[in-house]
């Protein structure tokens, strides 16, 4: 596969996932906003999601510009529409490298995100309705790609992005909840919300007794291989797909990378920093972090072709 095929699927899987992680993320805050929350801090979730835009200091108000933001504007180039929309064009891009169900969903979703009955309802009608039409095309691309693509090398490289994607999103999500704390949330109520955006309430509620306290939800989703949005399962996934890698790459660049990977799933594994206090808990998803984007650069490098 060339490598600005990889690339692409690769960043296409990247886009989707990171879509879903924040439509979920903002789903929950706009309930949290509406049923128990006064005053709900919307700037810190429009700065915390679009750290990475090019146009970082925009004021928000209300949920409505929030929403308009981070769902709908296009010179916002961290919104949902910018992210389908360069899901969608390398999507274009490797149309033979992906089965026609894929970028017929790709499309579908693009289209709906653009469709103006999707403005009304988030800004004017009912936005819960709008959140779940949106995530019920990121459910379907999910599975149209499980159930069409072979597993070949750009089934690894989407699985690869995805999941680097899900860590990635997981501690922001992760880091902004515990900044809402500090400002003077309530704690169980936002560990709740925390993992209701993370798709993960009902498992703390089944799999843990010291349920909504830190230890118990920094495990959860740092260490808890049951859980699929934990930092460990999603870096373990990583791990597995990139070994299908080893017969076609350069055996130095193979074990630089498996290097790479091997050390941020054993630094994680064997931490004891989930028995600590919120600031061990801080140091841990920025030490993280840095481990998880030195391995997609790494990636990106010896097999996409970066300089």
């Amino acid at each position: 596969m060339l490598s600005r095929v990889a690339d692409a699927v690769f960043w296409m899987a990247r886009y989707m996932e990171r879509t879903d992680n924040v439509l979920r993320v903002l789903r929950t805050s706009y309930i949290a906003s509406q049923d128990e929350i006064q005053d709900f801090n919307w700037q810190l979730w429009v700065d915390g999601l679009g750290a990475f835009s090019s146009n970082p200091n925009v004021k928000v108000s209300n949920y409505q510009e929030a929403l308009n933001h981070m769902i709908l504007s296009r010179e916002n180039d961290t919104s949902v529409l910018t992210n389908i929309a360069r899901a969608r064009e390398n999507a274009r891009s490797v149309q033979d490298y992906i089965t026609k169900e894929v970028w017929q969903v790709i499309n579908e979703y693009y289209h709906l995100v653009r469709d103006p009955k999707t403005e009304n309802l988030l800004l004017k009608n009912d936005p819960v309705t709008a959140f779940d039409n949106l995530l019920r095309e990121s459910v379907l691309f999910h599975g149209t790609v499980d159930i069409t693509m072979n597993r070949g090398e750009g089934y690894i490289f989407l699985s690869i992005g995805k999941y680097i994607e899900r860590i990635l999103r997981s501690l922001d999500i992760l880091e902004l909840k515990i900044r809402e704390i500090e400002n003077g949330g309530n704690e169980a109520m936002q560990w709740k919300y925390l993992l209701y955006a993370l798709s993960g309430y009902e498992f703390h509620s089944k799999n843990y007794k010291n349920a909504l306290q830190l230890e118990a939800v920094t495990h959860q989703i740092f260490l808890d291989v049951q859980f699929p949005h934990s930092v460990l399962y999603s870096l373990l996934q990583v791990e597995r797909y990139f070994k299908r890698l080893e017969d076609i790459s350069l055996p130095e660049h193979f074990k630089e990378l498996e290097f790479l990977v091997g050390r941020a799933t054993s630094n994680l594994r064997y931490t004891s920093k989930h028995n600590s206090g919120m600031e061990e808990v801080k140091s841990w998803i920025v030490e993280t972090r840095l481990e998880v984007k030195g391995v997609s650069q790494k990636l990106a490098n010896l097999y996409f072709g970066y300089s």
